[in-house]
């Protein structure tokens, strides 16, 4: 994904990250920031904006400390 601009690759991020919701309806947590930033070659605010859309859509909500979960 480097050769993306970063809008798209945020954008790349969320609809792979919603496919997957979709496509496992057992999935509790989300990958990690981290994790995330190394399989799409981003960075952190990327990723961020990302797991934003996915916030603002509910289906995901951050953790206390950090990490992220799938709404249920």
């Amino acid at each position: 994904m480097t050769s993306q601009q970063p809008q798209s690759a945020y954008r790349a991020i969320a609809d792979r990250l919603r496919q997957e919701i979709q496509n496992r309806p057992s999935m509790t947590d989300l990958p990690s920031v981290s994790d995330l930033m190394a399989e799409h070659a981003v960075s952190r605010s990327t990723v961020r904006r990302a797991l934003a859309v996915l916030h603002q859509e509910g289906l995901a909500e951050p953790l206390p400390g950090g990490g992220w979960n799938v709404r249920p």
